[in-house]
């Protein structure tokens, strides 16, 4: 478990603030609502429970996943005991539970490789009622430059510019589309600082559509961002797909 995501999840919203999602997440709620209601919708990787929170606020049935116990805790404190749940992508058992499932912020592409890449995108089609909808955005290595990029956000008692952030991402040689994500984060006044290096598999959008058909999706399409745009030079687009007959 990468130190971010576990012993520093308490620290995930202060580096990366809920707001910096706040478009992802509406295009989220409005394929829930185009789903009707009530939609049920399975957040994987559901992290510190942001998106959760809203779509609960918005009336809809969300409840989340993710491998961290302590994203888990953290989310549980935002969204209350029961929303959210300890469980990897590789272990989901449901079968015709939710309206929409949804994979944000590249958790999809934490696959080891094809094979595993293909049996949770089936384990996600099972999941979904006839209709249904899955939504997922991933990381697209042919449009990352390698620039290192840094944010700067308040500290925990709201100091300017306490938190800094620095992440650079690399494109790498290999069939399954590897790309590498390096990630510093640094706390002025809690004197934390740590360096991560992730390793993000099946880094092709147009790939990941291609397995998504292949396990039996429909309609499956890949957006550059949420605006629904062609695929053009987002580092984070969006693929999106249909369980069997067309959505509701």
């Amino acid at each position: 478990m990468y130190r971010l995501f576990d012993e520093l999840a308490l620290r995930y919203d202060l580096h990366t603030p809920p707001d910096h999602y706040r478009h992802d997440h509406a295009f989220v709620l409005e394929q829930a609502a185009a789903l009707g209601s009530p939609c049920r919708l399975l957040d994987v990787g559901c992290g510190t429970g942001v998106l959760l929170e809203k779509a609960r606020q918005a009336g809809v049935l969300a409840t989340g996943i993710d491998a961290s116990p302590a994203m888990i805790r953290v989310a549980e404190a935002r969204v209350g005991t029961g929303a959210a749940a300890v469980g990897r992508m590789q272990d989901i058992d449901d079968e015709a539970a939710y309206d929409l499932v949804v994979s944000l912020s590249w958790t999809l592409n934490y696959c080891s490789g094809r094979a595993e890449l293909v049996d949770v995108l089936r384990r996600m089609r099972r999941a979904l009622r006839p209709g249904g909808r899955v939504l997922l955005q991933v990381a697209h290595a042919a449009h990352v430059d390698g620039r290192l990029m840094e944010d700067r956000e308040p500290g925990p008692t709201g100091e300017p510019d306490d938190v800094v952030f620095l992440y650079r991402f690399v494109r790498l040689d290999g069939e399954d589309w590897p790309m590498r994500a390096e990630y510093v984060y640094a706390c002025k006044s809690l004197n934390e600082l740590t360096h991560e290096l992730h390793l993000l598999r099946m880094a092709d959008a147009h790939a990941v559509a291609t397995c998504a058909s292949e396990v039996g999706f429909h309609d499956v399409q890949v957006y550059d961002s949420w605006r629904r745009d062609p695929l053009q030079g987002s580092p984070s687009p969006f693929v999106s797909a249909v369980h069997g007959v067309a959505a509701r």
